[in-house]
């Protein structure tokens, strides 16, 4: 056995047996294991926090034990050998010598003595895997089983890990008729919940291709079975009959199950009559082998079904081919004819080279796209077959391919517009792009004092009928751009003023490739691709263009529906090089002005300014933005960069002197104060006001009472005398604020100027809530929703669940499953399973999913608990270093409510939860799987689960201690009487093969939406109104503090109304997006749509004094992203009436259908009076 070594406590024991004596112990399967296991950690050993997790299974033992353990294992080195884990393990866990010595040192382990933890359990006795069920209960292999799972992650929905209807037809790839593809999904979707999960396309390409051939052809039938009781009624037989095309005279399937025909009737007359059905049956099998992943059985089998689906599909109109070389599929056939393997796939005859390629090494760039192999120039037809591309992949699964790079050319064909002779045909050469990136390397002090260079960065093989927008989100994707502002620019030399961006994105790449006059045999452009930089906001060719002096050309610019635009006053982008966007779009907007803006463009007004004070910050803002709105006006170029402008803003204001994000409003605000207050002291300058009047004659006027209309009128000739400017004429309007008392309504009014009209828009203090409804009887469960304060608790949400689902409110627990499926932990203090009434409902995690449980009759606070399904990678034994992770424990499905009265047995509670599971149970044996029963399947004999008493995390025992591993003590489904001790949770672990082939998962998931869910959905998030908003305006404000009222002698509670009574000639809204959340501490977004009207705007209903007339919206400012990384754009209409979308530098014409309503910020209404 080997020597002991004697140690004190501070030393480590060294293990009594060696290595080589541990494997005596342990069969050949075992020590297998362990050392696979150990080989997975990277640097050859394991060190502590891997001994852990990996080796102990993330036991929450004491941190000392924890320790104690990893001193044994490494012999008091840091890091853990192979050898002493195996003769640890093996010690520990098998010789008894090693336990007694062990547990002589330690006292603390004596609970090891009578059952120490296991090794590893030998894998047939623990654990049978899904590949080995499925090959049991099919005609299939588990290497056939493990293939399909491989081309089923490929083709199903990722999310969910089905086969949806969407991607059944993606995997069909439109080679089939879409009537049969329907109706064989449906022969597919077992359980009709419209989704095909991995069992289903398993059983069923079992039934189908493989066993005996009488019993494939009898799976026909159930094309035809629409009502699924796996038997064909008259109505059903008449219509295969016409499906297939059978005269009369054959019509002669036999109804041997009570008038109707089984499927072994139709199996029996599909062999009579095999030329009806010998279409169906080839398509079926197509599908399965080449669509699906199924490997044909045979080199003849592969054969017949490659060369009926090339026959039927070579006339197909797909959007999509794969072009293989002729030579290597003609030997392709001859092997298989010769019942001889297939060589890989060769596709060097048709092969072009690199040279003189983006991919070449010269550049050295990646390639984004999937492919980036060209074809040889001058492809003869007859050297080169196209095939749909569900068999190119096919046969990359059969076969591989010889060149292990390059050699998949898939091609589209396009339309005539896209080639010299306008015929239909496959686009052979796609376009090659290069996509050039600014360096980004800056100066030393991080300033921007030149132009970046452009640097190669990326390369891609496209299509040319590709739009813009699809390639920049393949460049996004492929480059990891994230959601950051990025956009193309076509490169192009010849254009005296640079790159053209790239605006438009529905324009294909044929379309700019054309403008190139290039040959097509050139099939080369580049592109630049720029990306907005995160910290400055600096777009670098707008920075260049800025430096530079130089005009950029947008590409909408240059189409014949946009090229009259250039010319047109106002009509000319602004240059971005900063941060600015909120700046160009409320310069964009508030040029639309046209009294305002001729005021400035007027000569004389602008000498006015001059003579009053050039010195004074609002005077060099003004001047400032009257050059700008000159050089726009102008017309001379397409854009402009406000440099000036902007260095004046930057000198002017302590606010806006940074390169940050701001808000548009408050720019907007900040400019026409500096444009009211240089014309009112160029006013006041040139034309002195009148004297002002006596106080004391002012103050005696005040004390006679005055009703609301004399108050207007006094306040607003007293602020226009203060305030006298073109900005007060166009743009001042008048509130008035009442207070209201409460008590004897009595209200006094105070009169208010506003420049602009901020809005609520949707920040209502409730949040969403659905509740799924859980009845004990196994009913589908119904689906809640609720709008309820956030301040709400459980106990109001225990409320009106209870008013909603008719369930006693003391017959129902409100439990919180996070999204991972643990379910939210009870204060450590808190005996039962119930969560408290006063827990608040913003404590809840986010994502997570709510249950209202019902609860047994007459059940006190302590006599249910909550079961939740378990999956263990192993089931009965722990043990110590899983090889295949078998610690993990995986929760799911629908937690479950078990009763427990005081004379409640094993078997009752066993038989509880199967009753509640009934619906989501299989009972029956699938028709066409060629399976046995299991014993676990049959009630009679046992249950399919075993029910195991858990901690609160439902992953370690709740009754045995840390250092006995155990996952959970059993209990017994006798009729004995069972103790479930309190605040002890229950797990429901299922054995491998039922849980594979009873539990259906579909049905567990499905669920019943209350009319409610659709209503509070749509209440929270339906879109708002510019009449909305004003009504929330409008709504009273309860004050805090209480006031002195005359009429009631003492302190009342008012209410604060604010009402408009005036509107200005411009009435410009501001729609309030951003508010700070307290909840939250952070400033949050309203995304929420606010509907509004761009004409015919009639505010009366609104206005305390309205005067009829209406307003039209001139502009509006979009923004688009957060407060701190977001964009702002502006919508205008142009002297000729025409919507223009300014971007940035970009400008072009849009219909009124297009103007963008959901991200609106700012609007510009100009009032229509009537005449």
């Amino acid at each position: 056995m080997g020597n002991t070594i004697l140690t004190g406590r501070s030393n480590a024991i060294a293990p009594i047996i060696s290595a080589e004596d541990a494997r005596t112990h342990i069969t050949e399967e075992e020590y297998r294991r362990i050392r696979q296991a150990f080989q997975r950690f990277k640097n050859g050993c394991i060190d502590y926090d891997e001994f852990c997790y990996h080796v102990l299974g993330g036991a929450q033992i004491p941190e000392d034990k924890r320790r104690l353990l990893f001193s044994f294992f490494s012999h008091g080195a840091e890091t853990i050998s192979f050898d002493n884990l195996l003769s640890s393990l093996v010690g520990l866990c098998r010789v008894e010598e090693v336990q007694s010595r062990f547990i002589e040192e330690y006292h603390e382990f004596a609970s090891w003595g009578l059952s120490p933890p296991k090794l590893t359990i030998p894998l047939n006795d623990s654990y049978i895997s899904f590949y080995e069920v499925m090959s049991y209960v099919t005609h299939l292999s588990v290497k056939e089983v493990i293939e399909l799972e491989k081309v089923f992650a490929t083709i199903s929905d990722r999310a969910v890990c089905k086969l949806n209807v969407e991607k059944w037809k993606q995997a069909l790839g439109g080679c089939f008729p879409d009537t049969y593809a329907e109706r064989l999904f449906a022969v597919f979707d077992e359980n009709r919940d419209c989704q095909i999960d991995f069992r289903e396309l398993v059983c069923t390409l079992s039934a189908l291709c493989r066993g005996p051939h009488p019993g494939r052809i009898s799976q026909l039938a159930r094309i035809w079975d629409v009502d699924c009781d796996k038997l064909l009624s008259d109505e059903e037989l008449s219509n295969m009959y016409a499906d297939l095309g059978v005269p009369v005279e054959h019509q002669t399937v036999t109804k041997s199950a009570n008038g109707k025909a089984a499927l072994v009737d139709f199996g029996i007359w599909a062999q009579e009559n095999e030329r009806y059905i010998a279409k169906y049956y080839s398509m079926a099998l197509q599908i399965g082998h080449i669509c699906l992943g199924l490997r044909p059985e045979s080199k003849k089998m592969e054969l017949q079904v490659v060369n009926e689906f090339e026959s039927r599909a070579s006339e197909l109109p797909l959007s999509e081919w794969n072009i293989v070389a002729s030579g290597w599929h003609s030997e392709y056939r001859t092997l298989l004819e010769a019942e001889r393997t297939p060589n890989p796939i060769d596709n060097s005859g048709i092969k072009g080279t690199r040279e003189d390629s983006w991919t070449s090494r010269l550049l050295q760039v990646a390639c984004i796209s999937a492919e980036s192999a060209r074809l040889k120039p001058d492809l003869l037809p007859m050297d080169y077959i196209r095939v749909p591309v569900p068999l190119w992949r096919a046969w990359l699964r059969w076969h591989g391919c010889a060149l292990t790079v390059d050699s998949q050319f898939t091609r589209k064909y396009l339309d005539g517009e896209f080639f010299e002779d306008n015929k239909p045909s496959l686009e052979l050469y796609p376009l090659e792009i290069l996509f050039l990136g600014h360096d980004r390397k800056k100066s030393h002090d991080g300033t921007e004092t030149t132009p970046r260079s452009l640097t190669p960065w990326a390369c891609a093989q496209v299509s040319r009928s590709m739009t813009v927008d699809e390639l920049l989100a393949l460049c996004k994707t492929e480059l990891r751009l994230g959601d950051g502002d990025a956009r193309l620019w076509q490169v192009v030399k010849e254009n005296e003023e640079g790159n053209v961006l790239l605006d438009d994105g529905n324009q294909n790449l044929h379309q700019l490739y054309t403008a190139l006059g290039k040959t097509k045999k050139v099939n080369k452009m580049k592109l630049l691709l720029e990306v907005r930089e995160r910290g400055t906001g600096v777009w670098p060719e707008e920075l260049r263009a800025s430096l530079s002096g130089k005009q950029i050309t947008a590409a909408s610019t240059l189409s014949s529906s946009n090229a009259q635009l250039s010319g047109r006053p106002g009509a000319v982008g602004l240059v971005n090089y900063g941060n600015f966007c909120y700046r160009n779009a409320g310069i964009q907007c508030l040029a639309r002005v046209s009294p305002l803006t001729q005021y400035l463009l007027e000569d004389e007004h602008l000498d006015e300014l001059k003579k009053a004070n050039t010195k004074r910050r609002d005077v060099e803002t003004t001047i400032e933005y009257a050059k700008l709105l000159r050089e726009m006006w102008a017309a001379k170029k397409k854009n402009i960069a406000p440099n000036d402008f902007n260095d004046a803003i930057r000198m002017n204001s302590d606010m806006f002197e940074c390169s940050e994000q701001h808000d548009c409003q408050e720019f907007v605000a900040f400019l026409l104060d500096q444009l009211h207050t240089s014309m009112y002291e160029a006013n006041k300058t040139l034309h002195p006001p009148p004297p002002a009047i006596d106080p004391k004659k002012e103050e005696e006027n005040h004390e006679i009472e005055e009703t609301d209309e004399e108050k207007a009128e006094r306040s607003w000739t007293e602020y226009e005398k203060q305030n006298e400017s073109l900005v007060t004429q166009l743009f001042t309007g008048q509130l008035r604020s009442r207070l209201v008392c409460r008590t004897c309504q009595s209200s006094s009014s105070v009169f208010e100027p506003f420049t602009s009209l901020s809005l609520p828009i949707g920040f209502e203090d409730v949040d969403l809530y659905q509740v799924i409804v859980v009845h004990r009887d196994g009913r589908i469960p119904r689906r809640y929703g609720f709008r309820l304060s956030r301040d709400s608790k459980i106990g109001h949400l225990r409320e009106v669940v209870a008013a909603s689902s008719g369930i006693s409110m003391s017959h129902i627990t409100i439990q919180c499953m996070s999204s991972k499926g643990t379910l939210m932990s009870r204060s450590p203090n808190h005996r039962s399973s119930n969560l408290r009434d006063e827990l608040p409902l913003s404590s809840f995690p986010s994502g997570a999913r709510l249950y209202a449980l019902e609860l047994p009759e007459s059940t006190g606070e302590d006599e249910w608990r909550v079961a939740m399904h378990r999956k263990l990678q192993y089931n009965h034994e722990p043990h110590i270093l899983g090889s295949t992770a078998g610690f993990i424990v995986s929760r799911f499905g629908l937690p479950l409510i078990v009763g427990l009265d005081e004379h409640v047995t094993g078997k009752k509670l066993y038989e509880d939860v199967m009753y509640q599971m009934h619906r989501f149970m299989e009972h029956s044996v699938n028709s066409f799987s060629s399976r046995a029963h299991d014993p676990c399947e049959d009630d009679a004999s046992g249950f399919p689960f075993t029910l195991c008493l858990v901690d609160q995390n439902y992953e370690w025992c709740g009754q045995c201690p840390a250092l006995r591993f155990c996952r959970g003590c059993p209990i017994r489904p006798d009729d004995n009487k069972v103790f479930i001790p309190a605040n002890s949770p229950i797990a429901v672990d299922w054995f491998p093969i039922a849980l594979y082939l009873r539990y259906n998962h579909s049905e567990e998931q499905a669920c019943e939406d209350d009319p409610s869910v659709a209503e509070t959905w749509s209440r929270h998030f339906a879109p708002s109104s510019l009449e909305h908003c004003i009504e929330k305006f409008s709504c009273p404000e309860t004050l805090d503090a209480a006031i002195q009222c005359d009429r009631c002698e003492k302190k009342t509670t008012r209410d604060k109304v604010m009402t408009i009574w005036k509107l200005p000639k411009y009435l410009i809204i501001h729609l309030k997006r951003f508010e700070f959340l307290r909840e939250q501490g952070r400033m949050g977004k309203c995304k929420r749509t606010v509907n509004f009207p761009l004409k015919h705007f009639d505010p009366a209903p609104f206005v305390d004094k309205p005067d009829g007339n209406t307003y039209e919206c001139i502009a509006l400012a979009n923004h688009y992203g957060q407060l701190s990384c977001g964009h702002f754009i502006a919508y205008a209409k142009s002297n000729e009436d025409k919507w223009l979308l300014l971007n940035d530098c970009s400008v072009r014409e849009v219909s009124e259908e297009e103007v963008d309503k959901q991200g609106a910020y700012l609007l510009f209404y100009e009032r229509k009076d009537v005449k």
